[in-house]
């Protein structure tokens, strides 16, 4: 499933980037006449960075700040299972939480299913981010194509030879403060001006320019070229590139990168124009008049040009911020300052209440018990802890008790309310924002009933002779789902009426606490050092896939658990469990297992290839338990992996 959680880091960064852009946007259209040239330029790269930028830091100055505090769901990996839902809930209720290859909000799958490969989970989710991934394939290969081909067309053409060239490329670089001496080739392949090559760059000229310009107009391109060079425009240039192909499917970047390219040339202008005098300022403007007619070259990745592929406008623009230059005064470029680190404070924050927008594949949550309280001064549970509504429980139960409630904040924050004994009798209701989680199949039959004032859904089937009936509803902003347990015999009518009935506030805590991380990286809130992915020895071939962080909170007893998996695309997945706390233990030692001391630790390993056991088990002086799965992984591998673990430990 790492395809499948990069492509959800990539959609998260994508709407993050993309409020930064609409800001940015909109910052400079208000001072577009106020703003430094270089400044309007210098603000998108913190565009580039926030795409670049994993992970977030929290802050209350962060402009997602501005957003509903809810999570932002983008369900895209997780798909729920409609006929193992009830056995899927069973497990998340009554079981320790363990790590399998399956991202679903409900959906915690035995250890029996550890042995299938990870491509056989093939969820709208995964083809959304295989075909995302064919995109920045054919992207990335069009583009390294499109410069290999151009790279060997114009290494074939000749230096340019030219002493007055020569010598006048030699005192521009010398004014400029740069030591290396830019190549000049002559070319056919190109019309404007254009400097190449992110190793070593090289200044290409056309032709049919060489002999038509005088040597006024070869030193301002001389200047303008190189102070692309000062700046680092051309490495700039490929990182953008870069991640407009991995946000291909976004055409907010792909117009927030053109205007950039364009407010780079006028960066390049007022850099030029800041070097010359302001007598030199009219004849810089009729260069780039001379040259304009000429220039029709395509936009070439990986280059910065005179004029590139500018339109009209874009001349105009130019020749309209030459004729009114003025170099920057003190004033504006301290505000200039001001709003370049604002910018980057807020957008590449993200809110204390939010600290991470909620994808398909991983919710961090602040679990930082200090800094809200479970009670309240009442004495009732502080659901908003957890939740950012208040759960109800219906005034009418049809004849069933409460007997379990929870809080599962598995990539749904969900409020789970459980009726009679599961799974036999009674009912279930399961409380979210709307849209985190689908309880329906999507191939029953569905009709639409009336539930008070709201619309609602409603569904009756049978599977595998097993009565699932289930109505679902949202009232102020929060979804409901009320559905009968198992084969329990509560119909529709009755549900009706339950559904009716949802007024109580609850105030009670909750049986069980779920709160859970996964992602590549995770943040970890647990009261122990976990183990990173690089510190351990894995077998040949097995790369990190993900990082999930637990926490079960039943009633004053706390369990936290992390786990980090391995895998490749057509072996079973390799699971390293750490646990801390709880009444029971991971796991009960048998006679399957037998003990041998791994530097100095005693370890329990499996005596023989059985999938229902871990391959090894063992407590660390600290009392952090650890447990090894995978259904076939050889002996010899189990120790290096254990070896490592203790080894990584001792150094934390």
């Amino acid at each position: 499933m790492g395809l499948e959680l990069v492509f959800n880091s990539v959609i998260k960064l994508s709407i993050m980037a993309s409020i930064l852009a609409v800001l940015i946007l909109l910052l400079k259209y208000a001072l577009r006449n106020k703003l430094d040239a270089k400044w309007q330029y210098a603000i998108w790269i913190l565009l580039i960075i926030r795409l670049l930028i994993p992970y977030d830091i929290q802050s209350p100055l962060s402009i997602y700040s501005l957003l509903s505090n809810n999570p932002v769901t983008i369900p895209i990996v997780n798909q729920i299972r409609m006929p193992d839902i009830n056995a899927q809930i069973r497990n998340i209720s009554r079981n320790d939480i363990q790590l399998t290859n399956n991202n679903s909000i409900i959906n915690k799958e035995t250890n029996s299913n550890l042995e299938e490969p990870i491509s056989q989970d093939l969820s709208y989710g995964r083809i959304l981010a295989i075909i995302w991934l064919v995109g920045v394939l054919v992207l990335g290969i069009l583009t390294i194509a499109i410069n290999l081909r151009f790279y060997s067309k114009i290494r074939r053409d000749p230096h340019v030879t030219d002493v007055r060239m020569s010598k006048l490329m030699k005192e521009c670089t010398s004014k400029l403060g740069i030591r290396k001496i830019l190549p000049i080739i002559i070319t056919n392949r190109i019309e404007a001006p254009c400097l190449y090559g992110i190793f070593s760059p090289k200044l290409l000229l056309s032709k049919s320019l060489v002999n038509r310009l005088n040597e006024e107009n070869i030193r301002h391109i001389f200047l303008h070229e190189l102070f692309h060079y000062k700046r680092k425009d051309i490495l700039i240039n490929w990182l953008a590139v870069a991640v407009q192909i991995a946000h291909w499917f976004n055409p907010l970047i792909w117009y927030s990168f053109a205007k950039m390219r364009e407010d780079c040339e006028l960066a390049c202008d007022a850099d030029t124009l800041n070097f010359l005098s302001p007598e030199e300022y009219q004849s810089y403007g009729l260069s780039i008049i001379s040259l304009a007619t000429h220039t029709q070259t395509p936009w070439l990745p990986g280059a910065t040009g005179f004029f590139g592929n500018e339109n009209n406008y874009q001349i105009k623009r130019r020749i309209k911020m030459i004729k009114l230059f003025q170099k920057p005064t003190l004033k504006w470029t301290c505000i200039a300052v001001v709003i370049f680190i604002s910018l980057g404070l807020m957008g590449f924050t993200n809110s204390i209440s939010n600290s991470n927008p909620k994808t398909g594949a991983s919710t961090p949550i602040q679990t930082n018990q200090s800094d809200q309280s479970y009670t309240l001064e009442d004495g009732s549970f502080n659901y908003q802890k957890y939740l950012s509504f208040t759960p109800l429980l219906p005034s009418y139960t049809a004849g069933y008790k409460l007997t379990h409630t929870e809080i599962n904040c598995d990539n749904g924050h969900i409020y789970w309310a459980q009726y009679g004994d599961y799974p036999d009798s009674g009912f279930s209701i399961f409380e979210a924002l709307p849209n985190a989680i689908n309880l329906f199949n999507t191939e029953s039959p569905k009709t639409q009933i009336q539930i008070g004032d709201f619309l609602a859904t409603a569904s009756e089937e049978k599977i595998d002779k097993i009565s699932s009936n289930r109505i679902k509803f949202t009232k102020n902003n929060v979804e409901y789902t009320v559905m009968n347990n198992g084969g329990a015999a509560v119909s529709i009518d009755e549900l009706k009426k339950i559904c009716e009935s949802l007024v109580v506030p609850v105030k009670t805590p909750p049986t069980d606490t779920f709160i859970v991380e996964r992602g590549l990286t995770v943040s970890d809130e647990l009261s122990y050092k976990t183990i990173q992915p690089g510190d351990l020895v894995v077998p040949k071939g097995y790369k990190f896939i993900y990082k999930d962080s637990n926490i079960h909170i039943e009633g004053d007893e706390t369990s936290e658990t992390c786990s980090l998996a391995y895998g490749t695309d057509y072996s079973p997945i390799l699971h390293v469990t750490m646990k801390n706390g709880g009444s029971k233990p991971m796991l009960t030692p048998n006679s399957d297992f037998y003990t041998k001391q791994i530097n100095g630790t005693e370890v329990k390993l499996r005596k023989t290839q059985n999938v229902s056991l871990p391959a090894a088990q063992f407590t660390i002086k600290n009392g952090l338990q650890f447990v090894i799965t995978h259904p076939d992984l050889q002996e010899n591998e189990v120790e290096k992996v254990v070896t490592s673990i203790l080894q990584a430990y001792t150094k934390l």
